[in-house]
């Protein structure tokens, strides 16, 4: 009988757990001190049972449960909880999720092979947030085979799964395709998509790319002129480039003062190479 209350203690500490945390006058010290308890001992066999109460607390909308038990469950199950850890990170709660962030990309690069068997389905499946979440991920464990995959998605109508192409192209450097269809995506309808392009082309920094780049410098969107410049800042080298000048001189003057602090910002740096 004694083995058996042993036994039964983590599961109704979790219980315990999960009960509070859906409770929004419980004292967060307990919970915190639960919390810590199972993550300090891992146990296999509740893996299900911490899956069922992230599942509920996502349904719930609760953030700051699924941060708890995300936490948890990624120290008990490792990069076996990919599946269930990815499909609680794909809903926006409203958190930044910076923890459960760093954990699925941490996990996915210890076992890329894993995490790739796991991660693919999802990029090509029919739940739009569990798309984008997928996308992402694959960025920290791409192949070159992920790039026809990433065409395709380039083309959907969702913006955030469009977006997140944007972000996760700059994982192939500089392979041909993938910078072609960095280049169109500029052309995007949606502005968000273009500054994260930008941001990828300014990372990748390639010659190549600066004629598209430069064109969005009259685009409609003040945020995209602003990330202009920030792109073209990171083009250094040096010779300067007249073209790309010109342009950060036109940014310089725009109407909007936080198109020409960048513009300022970007000027600031070494001579631009074309």
């Amino acid at each position: 009988m004694e083995d058996q209350r042993a036994a039964d203690h983590p599961t109704l500490r979790l219980d315990e757990l999960a009960a509070g945390l859906a409770d929004p006058d419980c004292d967060l010290d307990d919970l915190a001190e639960i919390e810590e308890e199972l993550v300090a001992v891992p146990r296999r066999e509740l893996i299900p049972s911490v899956e069922r109460h992230l599942a509920a607390a996502v349904e719930a909308g609760n953030w700051y449960a699924r941060h708890v038990l995300a936490r948890i469950l990624a120290e008990t199950a490792g990069h076996t909880a990919l599946a269930a850890l990815l499909q609680a990170f794909s809903r926006d709660l409203g958190d930044d999720q910076d923890s459960l962030s760093t954990t699925l990309h941490v996990l996915a690069q210890e076992h890329p092979a894993a995490a790739r068997d796991i991660i693919l389905p999802c990029a090509v499946g029919n739940d739009d947030d569990l798309r984008r979440a997928a996308i992402w991920l694959l960025g920290f464990v791409p192949d070159p085979a992920d790039l026809s995959l990433l065409a395709h998605a380039a083309q959907v109508s969702d913006e955030g799964i469009r977006n997140a192409v944007a972000c996760t192209l700059g994982s192939h450097g500089t392979e041909p395709e993938a910078i072609d269809l960095l280049l169109q995506l500029l052309d995007d309808p949606a502005p968000q998509v273009r500054i994260s392009t930008l941001s990828t082309l300014g990372f990748l920094h390639l010659p190549r790319t600066l004629w598209k780049i430069r064109s969005l410098a009259n685009d409609d969107n003040t945020r995209v002129r602003a990330w202009v410049a920030i792109a073209l800042g990171h083009f250094a080298a040096p010779e300067p480039d007249l073209a790309t000048l010109a342009v950060l001189d036109q940014l310089a003057a725009d109407a909007d003062p936080y198109v020409r602090d960048q513009a300022a910002a970007a000027r600031q740096r070494k001579p631009l190479r074309s």
